[in-house]
């Protein structure tokens, strides 16, 4: 395979800005906080005792330890900055400090074993045999998974002759560090995907194709395989981009594409087969075999769904696949989209002194608008009910192995041959982008309406991890039955409480009574009677009043009452479970063990500095 005897500038950048922003992400994105993080782990436990079928030695053979569901950033029941003493109670709990899990455990990480086998084995060592301290343990498996990527994209770069920069600032994405700095199948999977688009793309622009290119061909299709089922239709790039004549050796084109279908047949089909009866709890209403026919045996009607899905969704999933923090809990400054944006595209004009022919660059945009769509087509049939008119479940992570074809292709265009970019112009923006995605981590996960700094309007808390509001709703209000919530705000400035409410079948001409209580003071914020005609049907009802500048841990008492009939008055949404632990419900002075649907509406940011003179 060629490449450069030189240490390229774009492997020296690639080195260091994925070690350094890696490394700080890694300490920085709470416990369990990145996407499927948990999930993973469980897989990198049960694989830890050498099981590598998922699912075949959990509960009374593994069982699982409870330290890592318990310090687990998803387990809060609202999402809310770290708690200050986190590190100190669990920063020297052994695996077993809070004992194991023995039932009700499963993992939905069927992936090949390679993709965790790394985690796996320094959770043996380190946890299993050397009884290291399970956060140790944690953040030990997430740096390897992060090392596991940087050396795969790191040979990418320096095997491929041309577009090494654009490679470099692809694989340095937020997102893209982002996925490689969690416990995930994603690291090593993204890694081999960059990986084979820049060793096939290196071995295709070679004149002639001996055993060696051979060989090495068929390792990349070994690894290709390994990785998520998203990333296989690469498996063309090779066919597309190397003519048969450029092999030397005989029948070189046809053993390739033999030696390819196999391990496709062993490594993919054969691989899932064996997982995928071994997921015991399929997504709810989901039946993929159900929704393949559905697509044969209707492809007009899907391939309008499909269109329909790309132009809706498009903004949403670039957005997703530049920048966006686990589960979206936390909104991205918008300066990070604009910097990275102007950094790829800066990226694209610098001079190379070799270009890429029209037929490398009708190959790699064919495979990308291939992978694109089959990307969006898995997730149609592994997450929606058979049918379906929209398609639910695609995140912009998923086109991080995606986009370096797109790029690639368009890098260094005729076009921009009279226009010079230096290379450090796109590395400033790039830079940029990701010292303020990580300052945005860092406001968000530790800091109380850290966010507000960099996002105009109130702070609202809290932020519900399970958003489900019209799943439950209260019986109607009347003269007969009143609700009661206590609420304590977490910051000062509080100035608008909204409840979600729906008066769908409420009577019109009836009202209802909003009481919100200062109860340290015994003062009303708000007292307030609305027609229940003037209140939405499914959405938040408003109420507001002068912020109060000390409100941090008062208690507020809401009241929502109908004094005058008993006739159908207004339903207000009710959590699925207890979940606000700060505060209690009361029905006609009752407690039930359920909370309303509510947020507090807080001054922050810079409007609360130039407000208070204080953050």
């Amino acid at each position: 395979m060629a490449s450069s005897k030189h240490f390229h500038k774009a492997e020296a950048f690639l080195l260091i800005i994925t070690l350094l922003f890696g490394i700080g992400i890694c300490f920085l994105l709470p416990v369990g906080a990145g996407y499927d993080e948990e999930t993973h782990l469980i897989r990198v436990w049960e694989m830890s005792a050498y099981t590598f079928i998922p699912n075949n030695a959990l509960a009374e053979k593994t069982p699982y330890p409870a330290v890592y569901w318990e310090m687990s950033y998803r387990r809060q029941p609202i999402v809310s900055i770290v708690d200050n003493s986190f590190w100190k109670n669990y920063s020297n709990l052994a695996l077993d400090a809070h004992d194991y899990i023995y039932g009700d455990v499963e993992t939905r990480s069927v992936y090949s074993p390679p993709l965790l086998l790394p985690q796996a084995l320094v959770m043996r060592f380190l946890g299993r045999k050397l009884q290291i301290s399970a956060l140790t343990v944690f953040y030990a498996c997430r740096l390897i998974g992060l090392l596991c990527y940087l050396f795969l994209s790191w040979l990418a770069v320096r095997f491929i002759p041309t577009g090494k920069w654009v490679l470099a600032i692809l694989a340095t994405s937020p997102v893209a560090i982002l996925q490689a700095s969690t416990i995930s199948a994603d690291a090593i999977s993204n890694g081999i995907a960059i990986l084979f688009i820049g060793g096939t793309v290196a071995i295709s622009m070679r004149k002639e194709l001996r055993w060696k290119e051979w060989s090495i061909l068929a390792l990349l299709f070994m690894l290709l395989f390994w990785g998520k089922v998203n990333i296989v239709p690469l498996a063309l790039l090779p066919f597309l981009l190397i003519k048969p004549s450029q092999f030397t050796i005989k029948y070189g084109y046809l053993t390739l594409l033999v030696i390819a279908i196999f391990l496709f047949l062993a490594e993919v089909l054969g691989w899932n087969i064996i997982a995928y009866s071994s997921l015991h709890t399929a997504p709810e209403g989901t039946d993929p075999t159900g929704q393949i026919k559905f697509i044969l045996t209707h492809p007009l009607k899907f391939s309008n769904i499909l269109i329909n899905d790309v132009f809706k969704n498009i903004v949403s999933y670039m957005r997703g696949w530049s920048a966006i923090y686990g589960y979206d809990y936390w909104p991205v400054p918008t300066a990070v989209f604009y910097f990275y944006a102007v950094g790829l595209f800066a990226t694209l004009l610098i001079k190379e002194n070799e270009v890429f022919k029209k037929q490398m660059r009708m190959g790699l945009g064919i495979v990308f608008s291939l992978m694109f769509l089959t990307t969006i087509v898995l997730l149609y049939i592994s997450f929606n009910p058979v049918g379906s008119a929209t398609i639910m479940g695609v995140q912009g992570r998923y086109f991080t192995p995606v986009m370096p074809l797109l790029f690639l292709a368009v890098t260094n265009l005729p076009l921009s041959k009279r226009i010079h970019i230096p290379p450090s112009l796109g590395v400033i923006f790039i830079m940029a982008s990701l010292f303020i995605y990580t300052g945005g981590m860092y406001l968000s996960y530790y800091v109380t309406c850290g966010s507000q700094l960099y996002k105009a309007g109130n702070c609202y808390q809290p932020n519900y991890k399970n958003w489900a509001p019209n799943n439950l709703y209260s019986p109607h209000i009347s003269r007969n039955f009143s609700l009661s919530q206590e609420i304590v705000p977490d910051c000062n400035g509080l100035t608008e409480l909204r409840v979600w409410v729906n008066s769908a079948t409420a009577n019109p001409d009836t009202t209802t009574n909003f009481i919100f209580r200062d109860t340290r003071l015994d003062r009303e914020a708000v007292n307030i009677e609305t027609l229940n005609s003037n209140l939405p049907k499914g959405s938040w009802y408003t109420l507001n009043f002068p912020p109060d500048w000390d409100s941090k841990g008062k208690l507020y008492l809401l009241t929502i009452s109908q004094n005058r009939t008993n006739e159908s008055g207004l339903r207000i949404a009710y959590s699925l479970k207890p979940e606000y632990m700060t505060g209690k419900l009361y029905e006609n002075g009752q407690q039930i063990e359920k909370d309303l649907i509510f947020q507090t509406g807080c001054v922050a940011g810079l409007e609360k500095i130039l407000k208070t003179g204080t953050p």
